[in-house]
């Protein structure tokens, strides 16, 4: 046919379908990009109620205490944690295994991203006296002057620590023979624990585990610490060896001597005082709280030959404050976290 000829406008419809074919393909491109955009975007809301789950979890492991461990719901940027305890086994009195779940939630636009994570925790309560005195091991010899009471009034403001409890409490060994210049009262009087009842089921101390590099960490240890000035308030000194202290190194809190401990005259405490060896009471002393000795073996108290008096009172209150700083801290237990799908 002549180029006259020829049919018009042929290009058009093509140049139509190319534009179209186009089109489908950058729409089709904004579609994928606009996905891998929203999974990205969840994946990042996800992993971040993830961390807070964790958050969450760390903060149980932080803050869970006997008798009964719980964390209020935890606000962590724009995600909360809510932690639930259940307890699952109790090994012995004050120590408990509990199943801790963490569930983090965020917060995104009309969705909400959520992750739980769990773990087994071991949580013990604070060490608990029976006694004013408590003697384990070999009695020994009691003070043959003073008093030493288990009694006290205002107990029930502290129910962290029974109130009243025994005069004295100890294991072992023939009961201590007061001489009629002491008196001991208390819930009752004397307490003979028995032999098959351990000291750490009975009283929560844990002598080893109070030692160990996992247990409590004391505020000072003297040495090399200085001890603490006078005035200081409730606090926990820990003494690596034996020593021997009087009027100058009164105080407060908790006190655990590893070796024998000597108190001489004017010695005066208010809390608890924990002794692996030998109690050896050289002078007038007072404490308002409870003392235990022997807890590492050997005999429980030795008391001097001058006639010195001792003013032993059970404060529940200032014991549960001292025994707060003796508790030791709750353990994850390895190989038992979880993510629940």
């Amino acid at each position: 046919m002549p180029p006259e000829a020829e049919p018009r406008g042929f290009a058009l419809p093509s140049a139509m379908l190319m534009l179209l074919l186009i089109s489908l393909m950058a729409a089709g491109g904004f579609l994928l990009t606009w996905i891998d955009g929203q999974s990205a975007r969840a994946f990042a809301r996800s992993t971040e109620a993830f961390y807070v789950a964790e958050s969450g979890l760390a903060t149980a492991l932080a803050l869970a205490e006997m008798p009964s461990p719980s964390v209020p719901p935890l606000t962590l940027g724009t995600g909360t944690a809510t932690v639930s305890f259940e307890p699952l086994l109790e090994l012995r009195r004050g120590e408990t295994v509990y199943r801790v779940e963490s569930r983090g939630q965020v917060v995104s636009g009309d969705a909400t991203f959520e992750r739980s994570v769990g773990q087994l925790l071991w949580v013990a309560g604070p060490p608990r006296v029976p006694g004013a005195l408590v003697l384990v091991g070999s009695a020994g010899a009691i003070p043959p002057k003073g008093r030493i009471s288990g009694l006290d009034a205002l107990g029930s403001a502290c129910p962290q620590q029974p109130s009243p409890v025994a005069g004295v409490a100890y294991w072992g060994g023939p009961a201590p023979a007061p001489d009629t210049a002491l008196t001991i009262a208390g819930a009752p009087s004397e307490r003979s624990m028995p032999a098959n009842v351990s000291v750490a089921a009975e009283t929560g101390i844990r002598w080893a585990e109070l030692l160990a590099s996992f247990g409590p960490v004391p505020d000072a240890t003297v040495p090399p610490d200085p001890w603490p000035a006078a005035g200081t308030g409730s606090t926990y000194i820990r003494i690596p060896g034996s020593d021997r202290l009087g009027a100058g190194s009164s105080g407060r809190g908790a006190l655990v001597v590893e070796g024998d401990l000597t108190l001489d005259d004017g010695f005066a405490w208010r809390g608890l005082i924990l002794v692996g060896g030998t109690l050896i009471l050289n002078g007038d002393i007072s404490v308002r709280g409870s003392v235990a000795s022997g807890l590492a073996g050997g005999a429980g108290v030795a008391a001097d030959f001058g006639g010195h008096r001792i003013d032993l009172r059970f404060n529940a209150c200032a014991v549960a404050a001292a025994a707060e700083g003796l508790t030791a801290p709750a353990a994850a237990m390895p190989g038992t976290w979880y993510e629940v799908w």
